[in-house]
């Protein structure tokens, strides 16, 4: 099955289940060089990697192994092409480019997603980082084609970036000729959606090789400037996919409708066969219960992940303690998936062997509203999500409702979702330079932080809004989404208001004291500079909480790298890094000593 059409499936998943988790990619080893066909000397091997943000093409490596650095010189500067091939390919990476340096990925070594460093440029074409090369025409001597991104998701020079391609390979009738152009499926970088459906007629500019193949090497450039890659991991698909066959079907519609799912008891009100279980469905509004018996057909051996979704599960509390239904999977006689306790979405992983097995899968509904909405997924070492069963009925997605901002700073209350949980109290700030966030209130931390448009309010405003969620639509860095103050007393820091200067400042009480919290973006575009002002006298010693991260590196003149280089924390004067049970913390002191006390910092990502 070609990725487009799995992709289709993947969009129905998604709705109903919420982005099932994925099984995991095939890791690439880096603790040498065999994965690669002659590497030259321009490519080596590295137990970490540095940069300074400033300096122009610095990159500083360490011994070891697990980090790809290109070095190139005058005299080396090959590119890298993989020692295996690949056709259609799901390819996800982490790199790192210093300041001013340039590479590509070119998928098959022939179509070329650029690698550039193109931090804060406010237009970006298809010669910017996550754009599609252009292709050449030798006679007019132009580039044609080439797409660039549809946003600039770039991070600073000196930080890892994640990269992930979907990437569908060009398709050959039995006498060689092409029948379907290569095409981009998605590129995302950083977690941003750059490149979607883009199709390319022939390889790209200084591609590896001039013609087109159903398979080839995946090829890094490597003449044009430093670069460096780790957690390289991949997946390539074959044709084949799951299906089901033989399928015969039993509903049932006298309770206890439990009771024909867990233990296989009752009298069936409708028994018939099918090609599919997507051939039957079921209209009726009423409590239902239905069995699907079959072979299902497995392509290859491995482990597969099978989802269940019931679109009237929602998780709404009115529900809490009541079963208003739930599904189980079985396959030659083995419970693989149970879905109970008016759970949302169910997943399990199981090992199968290639060839066909019996198969049942049920499920139940206890309350009325409508037809049931029911999906099970599937997944496979060699194929994507695809569903064997879906709703016949979806609704359209909801389209984005994007809040825009203008030439002054906009601030807007709304809930946000931070790592699986609602913060209530939450405020996001949009500002004229594109450089955005959002706030807890109840305790002065970040959540998140992004470059590009602002906000999607769609769960806001559409219909009833029964979220009252925003969605960043940038490139977006995720906070820890801890208290961004430590007090040594008892005494309670309560969030107050705040005034727009132009910026908003919040300000909070404590006790007969006051603390002011102006967060605004850096002059240069680098980032969010905060300032935190207490003011007052107060007996708590407090410090302001600029990072909590696993990992916290010093790189001198008040820089620290966090989270492993992912983002920067700069202008941090007297900053210390504190230890504890869960990673590290970056506190900066407020002096309770004086009347009026600052703590200042820069967020630069």
């Amino acid at each position: 099955m070609r990725i487009s059409l799995i992709l289709a499936a993947l969009f129905t998943i998604s709705f109903a289940v919420n982005a099932q988790p994925r099984l995991p990619l095939q890791p690439m080893s880096l603790v040498s060089l065999s994965a690669f066909d002659e590497p030259g000397k321009n490519w080596k091997l590295a137990g970490s990697v540095q940069g300074n943000r400033h300096i122009h093409h610095n990159l500083v490596i360490s011994p070891g192994t697990g980090v790809l650095v290109n070095q190139p010189s005058e005299e080396a500067r090959a590119n890298l092409y993989t020692s295996w091939s690949h056709g259609d390919i799901e390819l996800e990476l982490e790199f790192m480019m210093p300041q001013g340096s340039n590479s590509g990925i070119y998928l098959q070594g022939r179509y070329e997603v650029q690698l550039l460093d193109s931090w804060r440029r406010s237009q970006v074409t298809f010669g910017d980082v996550g754009g599609i090369y252009r292709r050449w025409d030798e006679s007019k001597q132009q580039g044609f084609e080439g797409r660039p991104p549809r946003l600039n998701a770039s991070r600073a020079p000196g930080l890892w970036q994640k990269l992930r391609i979907v990437f569908e390979a060009p398709e050959f009738d039995e006498s060689g000729r092409k029948v379907r152009h290569a095409r981009f499926v998605q590129v995302i970088l950083n977690g941003s959606i750059i490149q979607e459906n883009v199709t390319v007629s022939g390889p790209t500019r200084a591609a590896g090789f001039e013609g087109e193949a159903p398979t080839g090497p995946l090829m890094i450039q490597g003449d044009h400037g430093p670069v460096a890659f780790r957690n390289f991991s991949y997946r390539t698909f074959g044709s084949e996919s799951v299906s089901v066959t033989d399928v015969t079907y039993h509903e049932y519609h006298d309770e206890p409708l439990e009771e024909a799912i867990w233990n296989g008891v009752g009298t069936p009100t409708l028994t018939g066969t099918a090609n599919t279980l997507q051939e039957h469905t079921v209209t009726s509004t009423n409590p239902v219960a239905v069995r699907y018996e079959g072979k299902i057909h497995i392509p290859q051996s491995g482990t597969y992940r099978f989802g269940a979704a019931l679109g009237w599960i929602t998780g709404d509390p009115h529900w809490r303690g009541r079963p208003i239904g739930g599904a189980l999977l079985q396959i030659s006689g083995q419970n693989v998936l149970k879905h109970a306790h008016n759970q949302t979405t169910v997943y399990a992983d199981t090992q199968l062997s290639q060839g066909a097995h019996p198969f049942t899968f049920s499920y139940y509904k206890t309350v009325g509203w409508g037809p049931p909405s029911v999906t099970l997924s599937v997944e496979g070492p060699t194929i994507q999500v695809e569903a064997l069963l879906h709703p016949t009925r979806r609704s359209a997605p909801v389209e984005r409702i994007p809040v825009t901002t203008s030439d002054v700073p906009l601030v807007l209350r709304g809930f946000v979702v931070h790592q699986g949980a609602k913060r209530t109290h939450a405020v996001s700030v949009g500002n004229p330079d594109n450089v955005h966030y959002s706030l807890d209130l109840a305790d002065g931390s970040l959540l998140y932080a992004w470059r590009g448009p602002f906000l999607d309010a769609a769960s806001m405003w559409h219909n009833r809004g029964h979220d009252q969620t925003v969605t960043p639509l940038g490139s977006t860095l995720t906070f820890s989404g801890e208290s961004a103050y430590k007090i040594s007393t008892g005494e309670t820091l309560k969030f107050t208001g705040y005034r727009l200067s132009p910026h908003p400042v919040f300000t909070y009480s404590l006790g007969e004291a006051s603390l002011e919290d102006h967060i605004q973006p850096h002059s240069d575009g680098a980032g969010l500079s905060r300032t935190v002002t207490l003011s007052g006298i107060t007996d708590a010693s407090m410090w302001v909480r600029a990072a909590v991260s696993d990992q916290i590196d010093a790189l001198g003149d008040d820089r620290y790298a966090i989270d492993g280089f992912t983002w920067y924390i700069e202008e941090a004067a007297n900053a210390v890094i504190q230890s504890t049970e869960n990673g590290q913390v970056l506190m900066v002191p407020l002096d309770q000593d004086a009347d009026k006390t600052t703590a200042k910092y820069l967020i630069v990502w």
